[in-house]
């Protein structure tokens, strides 16, 4: 149990850190490399644009997860406290709805013809590592936002 609380806590934090100090250590590795050296890493770009899109999916989790996207309350906050709240689940019911169908599309992607038994060009990683980063990323932020739902559904008692 306490590794679950542990994960609910820090699995997000600890993974964008480190896969956004992964891809800018192998961006600042392959500037040098090509500036200083004239011999870019070939690998480099696919490397970089896999962990980013994986760090990307973790960033929208972990947003959710700390209720930190950009909103718009010009309106909203000029509602009652209650009435904010309630609209805010509806909000969290129709994000929720948009990202099963994202999940199923990105679940479905990895059937396709061009992702099953591919592998990456240069290295040579199955291709379907790279596509479950969307279902895996909407999972967690379908977890969060099902989290920060129960919390707004309980303040409003």
């Amino acid at each position: 149990m306490k590794i679950l609380h542990w994960l609910d806590d820090n699995l997000e934090k600890y993974a964008v850190a480190i896969m956004f100090m992964t891809f800018t250590a192998i961006m600042i590795l392959n500037v040098i490399m090509r500036f200083i050296f004239q011999n870019a890493l070939s690998w480099a770009s696919e490397a970089v644009l896999t962990i980013f899109v994986w760090f990307v999916w973790f960033c929208v989790s972990y947003a959710f997860k700390e209720n930190a996207h950009i909103k718009v309350t010009a309106i909203t906050g000029l509602l009652p406290q209650k009435a904010q709240k309630v609209l805010e689940l509806f909000v969290n019911i129709a994000i929720l709805a948009f990202f099963t169908l994202i999940a199923k599309s990105g679940i479905e992607l990895l059937g396709h013809y061009s992702v099953v038994g591919k592998t990456s060009l240069l290295l040579k990683y199955p291709m379907w590592m790279f596509y479950i980063a969307s279902p895996i990323g909407v999972g967690l932020s379908i977890i969060r936002i099902v989290q920060n739902s129960y919390k707004d559904i309980r303040g409003l008692e």
